[in-house]
């Protein structure tokens, strides 16, 4: 009987359908597939405390109630100290303001004498630019609100989706697990620990790594004389989890705010230290402290991140790249996705791989494995 292949133009068309519609699915009901993320990976780091729990004889429900409680006692104190911060920093905006007008003035006045401007066109100019900006004031009001508003509902949703997720684990499995063929059944349990290890592997690398960005950017905000220097270090180390994009928007924004209440020298100074920093963490902290558990190539996490900026916003850049992992935890256990997880993985995987399979020890433990393999093999083959 013959097997009939579709051609490779129709493979990619129905592919390509499938993900606009997964992605115009993830825009529209936004409000319910973010805060059902973030709680999907707070449960999935939650499940061994968990385990421990119950292992002491603890029902799984007050279990999972006391890692949630436990868990966020430390999100909000983490939270109280950053509001703490922008309390003390929002009592010093109206001199802030006062002294970004000034400098505003001098740019200004630099500008009119460099270009040969007339007062006339430099006042028309500033004009414009202060009618644009109070035209988009009601949008960005609006917009401030709904964002708001947003995260209140948020906070409430991911405690008690991840309270749900978390008594209800083994629903959720069992149901992935009927949703294949039986003959899939331990392909499907594979899938499924490897993702909650590279998750929750991920998110505890990257929480440590995070701290420890933190404590550098104090340190040498304090060092160097910043003002707000622990508000600027923890924004900076919060920014440090959005991929590549999060050092240039830290960047910009320390800038910006140390310009009006320090020196140049001191601004200079501020910069140099934010990048020798990054490339302390891009080159020992990640990958010592978050080790292999997520092999993503840059150009997969930056197209990861910006098109979940495009979907969820701010909320996607920092989802962007645990989901990305779990797709390719997904794709390197379906035979059928491996191409996918090949172009989301890195070539310094194939690199070692390759390197391994030239040592003699390598191929006497793959001899010892298939060797192992046949003797357990026989005794069915009697059975039978």
């Amino acid at each position: 009987m013959e097997t009939r292949t579709d051609p490779f133009y129709t493979k990619l068309s129905q592919s390509l359908i499938a993900i606009v519609l997964i992605l115009i699915l993830l825009r529209e009901a936004q409000s319910i597939f973010i805060p059902l993320s973030f709680a999907c990976l707070l449960a999935m780091l939650l499940i061994t405390p968990c385990d421990y729990l119950e292992k002491k004889g603890i029902p799984r429900g007050i279990a999972a109630l006391i890692s949630l409680l436990c868990s966020l006692v430390i999100i909000v104190l983490v939270l109280y100290f950053v509001s703490s911060q922008i309390i003390s920093f929002q009592k010093n905006l109206p001199a802030l303001f006062k002294q970004l007008t000034d400098e505003l003035d001098h740019i200004q006045i630099w500008i009119k004498h460099r270009f040969h401007m007339t007062s006339t066109g430099m006042r028309q100019l500033v004009n414009s630019a202060k009618d644009q900006t109070l035209s988009s004031t009601g949008s960005i009001v609006g917009s401030t609100v709904s964002s708001l508003s947003n995260t209140v509902l948020y906070a409430v949703l991911i405690p008690i989706y991840a309270f749900l997720l978390l008594l209800y684990r083994g629903l959720v499995v069992r149901f992935l697990v009927l949703s294949f063929l039986a003959q899939h059944k331990d392909k499907v349990h594979e899938i499924l620990n490897k993702m909650r290890h590279v998750i929750k592997g991920y998110i505890v690398g990257l929480l440590i790594e995070m701290t420890i960005v933190a404590v550098l950017n104090c340190a040498t905000f304090f060092i160097i004389g910043i003002q707000y220097a622990l508000l600027l270090g923890v924004i900076a180390a919060l920014l440090n989890l959005i991929p590549y994009l999060g050092i240039a928007t830290a960047l910009v924004i320390s800038a910006l705010i140390s310009f009006t209440t320090n020196s140049p020298s001191q601004v200079l100074a501020l910069v140099i230290a934010l990048i020798a920093v990054h490339l302390i963490d891009s080159n020992i902290l990640l990958p010592r402290v978050v080790g292999s558990k997520v092999r993503i190539n840059a150009l997969a996490t930056i197209l990861g991140v910006v098109v979940g900026s495009m979907i969820w916003g701010i909320p996607g850049m920092f989802l962007a790249v645990p989901i990305v992992a779990i797709l390719k935890v997904i794709f390197d256990g379906v035979d059928s996705l491996k191409p996918w997880g090949i172009l989301l993985g890195d070539d310094h995987d194939e690199a070692k791989v390759t390197q391994q399979k030239k040592k003699p020890f390598y191929a006497a433990v793959m001899f010892w494995k298939k060797k192992h393999q046949v003797e357990e093999e026989l005794p069915q083959e009697k059975v039978k």
